[in-house]
């Protein structure tokens, strides 16, 4: 068991924020809600990790690795079932994404117990590397297509701010965190959760300058592999006049931040 980002102990996390005083309770009550609404069962867990109001458990699930997660927060479950939704529909476009396992009704959330809990199969891979300039290169051209094909998505995420004008969905959290990397090609872009819209230039930049940041230590991308992952995303989807501008004053902005 493990935090993924906070110092607090795990095994107190487990039982204040999901009311489980082991992890074996955690599996068991796991195993019952795959059951009933996947028709799977745990046969082990190799990773319990917490991340503030959200517990992901690494399972083996009748002979396949898959992933389980569920969310506490009630205030975000629409949001997290609208985010399954879109990364369904980013998946059968080709989009490397790592899609729900649906259940048995085709929900891609069920909520239980209190909780949404959702599934997924693992992807392999290693987190992306900015040292390796293959790797940028690739991420900026993922991201460029993730934006084309962002923008025609039929569907809607839930959002507290109006939408403001030349804005689109964009991903919002695309970062070396998030992105895996395998046998030559990204494999995977993890969690769309921040999903929302804005101006793609400035989902651009803001990528740019945190792709190399994974849970701690954020700091800006080097100027090199920063300035390739543009380049990557532009031979793809190019920026007019007014979005590069609109990149050039997010990057400042992120870096500012941030910090160098």
């Amino acid at each position: 068991m493990s935090m993924l980002w906070e110092s607090t102990d795990p095994y107190d996390a487990l039982e204040a924020r999901f009311g489980f005083g082991a992890a074996t309770a955690a599996m068991e009550w796991l195993d019952g809600v795959l059951a009933r609404h996947w028709g799977l069962r745990v046969r082990g867990c190799g990773r319990l990790v917490i991340s503030d109001s959200n517990c992901l458990a690494w399972v083996t699930v009748d002979g396949d690795a898959m992933v389980a997660k569920w969310s506490m927060r009630q205030s975000r479950f629409e949001r997290l079932v609208a985010v399954g939704e879109l990364t369904s529909w980013l998946g059968e476009r080709g989009i490397p994404v790592s899609r729900p396992v649906p259940a048995n009704d085709g929900r891609v959330q069920v909520e239980v117990d209190g909780v949404s809990v959702g599934l997924q199969r693992v992807v392999e891979g290693e987190l992306l590397d900015i040292e390796d300039p293959a790797q940028v290169r690739a991420a900026g051209e993922v991201l460029a297509r993730m934006h084309a094909v962002m923008a025609d998505y039929p569907g809607t995420i839930p959002t507290e701010e109006p939408l403001a004008p030349g804005t689109q969905l964009v991903g919002n959290d695309f970062r070396s965190a998030n992105i895996l990397w395998s046998q030559g090609r990204i494999a995977a872009v993890l969690d769309l959760e921040e999903a929302t819209y804005r101006r793609r230039a400035e989902d651009l930049g803001r990528a740019a300058v945190l792709l190399g940041t994974r849970y701690h230590d954020w700091r800006a991308t080097p100027e090199k592999a920063r300035n390739a992952f543009v380049r990557a995303y532009e031979n793809v989807l190019p920026l007019n006049d007014e979005e590069a501008a609109a990149l050039e004053e997010e990057i400042a902005k992120t870096i500012e931040a941030v910090g160098v």
